[in-house]
């Protein structure tokens, strides 16, 4: 979605969310997916196609690899700042705390003694 639609990705990003979590629908099955881009401008054969033959596998096994080798062991994980990966869903004022900390860890290396 990224590739073919960018200023659409969000907007088909939220809409799978929802069909998962709000309305339960199978997003494995193609034509839901199809269904989620009807509106969009990414042709239904499109995600169709890419989806019946497992065109994104390999960039799925990459992103799992390198999660793997992070320590990611479920989702969502979060990397920050390529130091940093927090597991599990955070609230917002823990992911604060972790930036100003990192924040002032970088302030602190980068000046003079």
């Amino acid at each position: 979605m990224e590739h073919v639609a960018p200023g659409e990705a969000s907007v088909y990003h939220d809409r799978l969310y929802a069909a998962v979590w709000d309305e339960e629908k199978n997003i494995e099955d193609p034509e839901v997916l199809s269904d989620l881009a009807a509106d969009l401008s990414v042709p239904a054969e499109l995600v169709e196609r890419v989806v019946t033959n497992d065109e994104l596998w390999p960039a799925v096994a990459s992103s799992m690899e390198r999660a793997h080798a992070w320590g990611a062991t479920g989702t969502p994980s979060w990397v920050i700042d390529n130091k940093l990966m927090v597991p599990g869903l955070q609230d917002d004022d823990f992911f604060d705390r972790v930036i100003n900390k990192l924040s002032t860890a970088r302030d602190n290396e980068a000046s003079p003694e």
